[in-house]
């Protein structure tokens, strides 16, 4: 919350604006999103999008758990709500929770308009089912467009994308084969992509221990996001 709070009076002083709504029409100055951090600090950020799942994502904190590991889960506001209490679970078990809109459309297809209220309906979401106000959005797809950089900086969330991209979503890749994609690519200050939702999971959770313990034994630490972002200070 601090951090977002520092981002707007930052852009208050350079640019002497006052808050808007999406509707409102003013020109928005763009920035960028957040793929990485650069730092000598051996911590890499697991992230999670599109659950929660009533299936895989317990699987998957039941991992975290055992290993004593914390990560970023960018839910959809209409799984947040069909499944509070895994929400509860995230938010309980210490990981930290970011915005991935209300449904999982093609932003490509929304007005700007479109994507400030799906944005706003799962904060909405997320802080009725957890308590919590996220920090962070990540797009779905990883879309980026004028408009969604004006809806994303009116609703006041940094936007967080990712540096290594195991495609674990693809159903043809073993639990193996994902492990080694991260493995083969990941360094210090990466932003890994994960999926607990949306397909079948059951090769992301498989992965998921090897990952972790080879990792571990190369001197890599898990962390959030926030707490990769306090690295790079």
């Amino acid at each position: 919350m601090r951090r977002r709070m520092l981002f707007a009076c930052l852009l208050l002083c350079l640019f002497g604006w006052t808050s808007r709504t999406a509707a409102s029409g003013l020109p928005v100055p763009a920035y960028e999103p957040i793929h990485r951090i650069d730092t000598q600090k051996k911590v890499v950020a697991l992230t999670f999008d599109d659950g929660p799942d009533a299936v895989y994502t317990p699987k998957i904190l039941e991992v975290l758990h055992r290993n004593n590991v914390l990560a970023t889960f960018f839910v959809l506001g209409s799984k947040a709500e069909q499944y509070p209490k895994i929400m509860q679970w995230i938010q309980k078990a210490g990981h930290e929770i970011g915005n991935h809109g209300y449904h999982h459309y093609d932003l490509n297809k929304l007005t700007e308009q479109e994507i400030y209220d799906e944005i706003k309906r799962a904060e909405q979401s997320i802080l009725r089912t957890t308590g919590v106000l996220a920090q962070y959005y990540r797009p779905p797809g990883g879309v980026m467009t004028h408009d969604v950089l004006n809806a994303v900086q009116s609703c006041g969330y940094d936007i967080i994308h990712w540096s290594v991209d195991p495609r674990d979503w693809s159903l043809a890749r073993t639990a193996s084969v994902i492990a080694k994609s991260v493995k083969s690519s990941v360094s210090a200050g990466d932003i890994i992509l994960f999926h607990d939702g949306g397909l079948n999971q059951r090769q992301t959770v498989a992965a998921l221990q090897e990952l972790i313990t080879d990792l571990r034994s190369q001197g890599y630490r898990f962390v959030t996001v926030s707490q990769l972002l306090d690295a790079a200070q």
